[in-house]
């Protein structure tokens, strides 16, 4: 029987069935569907997987030219860069737009600018080097009023564009985007900053290494601290190379990083604030730079870049961390990456096709690993399948933490939560209830008045008919329901469409309105278990 609520008994509600052999042909399509699109595979392509199940490599290749792909780039990269908040110390007052802009279109727009670069990136298969070397970024109407761009004033939606202030061209380096979302302060002295571009990059996070250094250093005396930081072995293994990375933010130095003025333009004449600071001038991992423009060069040319890259893409595929015992798949996807000119596509492409991605065998424990949908994943999909978008006023509710509900269904915004739920919790269930109820309650609302040809979900009935006087019709519809939202293939006369009859029946005789029991129908099917976890 379909399960009205998300239940699991294993304290990682990933692992849910033990297994030696290829992951189910339906269950591999849909979760190559919801990595690549962020949807559903169609029905369609669900019974060209049942005729052929060598069909996936096909797909694949449609799915990788999916429009969807680059935005879906940058939802899985969003747990990377940590740049989508909504908190920004320069307020939205500061800027006098044109049209009325609400502060969740403010903070997204400034959030997604280096994430744009990276789905540009993707989507016009340049190599993945541009996005530390490129000389454009992406603005959209509203940067567009506030930074100094050359974006066309008659422009509409994300475009490339060009600052023109001036400032040195290194792709996400650049961006606005990225340094209002990691300031930094007088004593951190960009410190904070270089290690982004030091995790986000080169998978290198000064923060998660091992430090011993004298406890007696006091801590609150700034000349202590520094004097510690230059002799003390158990800093200088870090501050070595990370206050040189920091050196060559000092563009990005705001006086005061609440004023509009000083912090949309880049400062060229702050660039050598770091010899007021008594710091060590620009360079990376021993080798000297001038600017920013210098500092995309040399990660663009290290080889832990593109190693990066691949983990990267690995471990958001795969829905884990990287294991020692990996270490043999990601040298083929290495290798598979540099031949493909290391488009996004040739990488992921190679993932998606190694056994590892695709194999029960391979997971830990001989496990099918299963993903929880994350906030966006359960917007992306819902919509697609019945056309709602669950918003207020203008903002997305899954992909707002201030006015909606993202935290609640478990997004990582950078501040509160920097990494996505990889388990369900109450407040993720009570929002995916929620999402069920007013999507199906839309599709009954939108497809009612149409013919069944018109429709998406409810092709096979036109709402008069009941158990008792046409059950082929309600079972061929409940057939319908199952492969469009689930992917599967279930009997007219199996346990699954023997219990949605029942269901319908109870909602009918407690409603008397085909309308609201078909709706409890769907509701029940959105909330399985198997919609949350592919």
């Amino acid at each position: 029987m379909l399960a009205l609520m998300l239940a699991c008994g294993s304290s990682d509600p990933a692992v849910v069935a033990p297994s030696t052999s290829a992951v189910n042909p339906i269950d591999m399509l849909t979760r190559v569907s919801m990595d690549v699109r962020g949807i559903r595979p169609s029905v369609a392509d669900v019974d060209n997987i049942l005729a052929d199940p060598d069909a996936l490599d096909d797909l694949i290749d449609d799915y990788l030219s999916d429009a969807r792909f680059p935005e879906r780039v940058m939802d899985l990269y969003s747990e990377i860069y940590l740049t989508q908040a909504e908190v920004f110390s320069v307020q939205p007052a500061s800027f006098s737009f044109d049209d009325g802009v609400s502060g969740f279109e403010y903070a997204q727009s400034i959030g997604e600018e280096p994430l744009r670069i990276l789905a540009t990136v993707a989507a016009e298969d340049l190599p993945y080097t541009d996005i530390v070397t490129a000389d454009w970024t992406m603005h959209n109407p509203v940067l567009a009023q506030m930074y100094p761009t050359d974006y066309p004033a008659d422009g509409l939606g994300w475009q490339k564009s060009h600052y023109t202030d001036g400032r040195p061209t290194a792709g996400v380096l650049s961006t606005n985007g990225m340094w209002w979302r990691y300031g930094s302060t007088t004593s951190n002295l960009n410190r904070k900053r270089a290690n982004q571009v030091s995790r986000i990059f080169l998978c290198n996070d000064y923060l998660t290494r091992p430090i011993e250094f004298d406890r007696d250093v006091n801590l609150l005396d700034e000349e202590a601290v520094s004097d510690a930081i230059q002799n003390d072995p158990g800093c200088v293994a870090c501050h070595v190379s990370l206050d040189p990375l920091a050196s060559y933010l000092y563009g990005f130095w705001y006086i005061d990083d609440t004023s509009a003025g000083d912090t949309t333009h880049y400062h060229p004449e702050r660039e050598l604030l770091f010899q007021r600071f008594d710091v060590p001038e620009p360079a990376y991992y021993g080798q000297a730079g001038g600017n920013l423009s210098d500092l995309g060069q040399h990660i663009a040319g290290d080889p832990r870049f593109i190693e990066c890259a691949v983990e990267q893409a690995y471990t958001r595929l795969m829905g884990r961390d990287a294991l020692l015992t990996d270490g043999d798949a990601l040298a083929i996807h290495r290798e598979a990456f540099l031949a493909g000119g290391l488009t996004l596509r040739a990488l992921f492409r190679s993932i998606l096709s190694h056994p590892r991605y695709r194999s029960a065998a391979e997971a830990p424990s001989g496990f099918v690993t299963k993903k929880m949908a994350t906030a966006s994943l359960m917007a992306s999909q819902i919509e697609a399948l019945t056309g709602f978008a669950w918003t207020q006023s203008g903002v997305e509710m899954m992909a707002s933490d201030q006015v909606g509900v993202g935290n609640l269904a478990g997004r990582a915004d950078g501040y509160r939560m920097v990494r996505d739920s990889r388990s369900p919790n109450a407040t993720m269930l009570l929002v995916s209830a929620r999402l069920a109820e007013a999507a199906a309650a839309h599709v009954i609302v939108t497809e009612a008045p149409q013919a069944p040809a018109q429709r998406t979900l409810f092709t096979e009935v036109t709402f008069t008919e009941s158990p008792r006087t046409d059950t082929s019709t309600m079972a061929a519809q409940i057939q319908r329901l199952h492969k469009a939202v689930l992917g599967r293939a279930v009997a007219p006369d199996g346990e699954e469409v023997e219990a949605n009859l029942a269901l319908w029946q109870e909602l009918y005789e407690a409603t008397d309105d085909p309308y609201v029991a078909w709706g409890g129908v769907l509701i029940a099917l959105l909330r399985d278990p198997e919609f949350l976890l592919y």
